[in-house]
């Protein structure tokens, strides 16, 4: 059986693994995190764990709004823009009769 091929001279192999160790450590903390939360994702907890983020996303991000609410938004909408309308008609025609009020003025004075 052959054994570990040598080290370069001068390169201290207690310095390589004392080098080494952060990086594998970490390595072996994402394994285990990853396996940790696969495994708790498919228990009740992850299940309920996922729905909670579900409906936090649809409240901040507006997914899932209730049909009903929509319409009923909508047609207050569009009762608005009729009285938006309705104003905007009302005050064109008072524009208009405050300018020929001012014509007859001005035309009578002369």
């Amino acid at each position: 059986m052959q054994g570990l091929p040598p080290l370069p001279p001068g390169l201290d192999p207690n310095y390589v693994i004392d080098q080494a160790m952060p990086l594998i450590a970490i390595a072996v903390i994402a394994v285990v995190g990853i396996v940790a939360i696969r495994v708790l994702s498919h228990t009740a907890i992850g299940e309920a764990l996922a729905e909670r983020i579900r409906q936090r996303t649809h409240r901040r991000f507006g997914g899932g709004e209730d049909p009903q609410r929509v319409a009923a938004l909508e047609h207050q909408i569009a009762q608005l823009q009729g009285q938006v309308s309705e104003l905007a008609e009302r005050l064109d025609f008072a524009e208009r009769m405050l300018a020929e009020r001012r014509e007859r003025k001005l035309g009578a004075g002369q």
